[in-house]
């Protein structure tokens, strides 16, 4: 695979990982944070570790998509998907029953996650941009 296409996909993967988790984190807040632990009554989650686990999502969203400090927020993203799995969704199984999701797209989304999190180099990053470091993605010479 050529290194330009090769770019394009980290790219894209977090272009999606970044908008799905904002999304997600969106929708806690849109919804109420009220209605998002109706939704979790299986387990007792206090209130405030769903403000922070919304929090995270919306600004650690905004941060993949414009390539902002990627290797730190995909770990806490993927923190945070561990967790889901772990918490809330395991033993619903991996795709989940009628009425609830399984564990599928979390585990999707902690493997994008982890990707980024252990490579470290995102093209097209605002980070390569403003901090220019021997971490920046630089295509090699050919």
């Amino acid at each position: 695979m050529s290194h330009k296409r090769h770019q394009i996909g980290i790219f894209l993967l977090r272009l999606f990982l970044g908008f799905t988790v904002f999304i997600h984190g969106l929708t806690k807040f849109k919804i109420g944070m009220g209605n998002t632990s109706i939704a979790l009554e299986s387990i007792t989650i206090p209130m405030s570790l769903l403000y922070s686990i919304g929090i995270i999502e919306v600004i650690g969203g905004l941060f993949l998509m414009i390539g902002f400090k990627v290797q730190i927020t995909s770990s806490i993203i993927a923190v945070v998907m561990l967790l889901s799995i772990t918490q809330l969704k395991l033993p619903i199984g991996f795709l989940g029953t009628n009425l609830r999701a399984g564990f599928e797209l979390d585990l999707a989304l902690l493997s994008i996650a982890g990707f980024l999190a252990l490579d470290g180099k995102t093209p097209f990053a605002i980070e390569n941009i403003t901090f220019q470091s021997d971490e920046c993605y630089k295509c090699p010479e050919v």
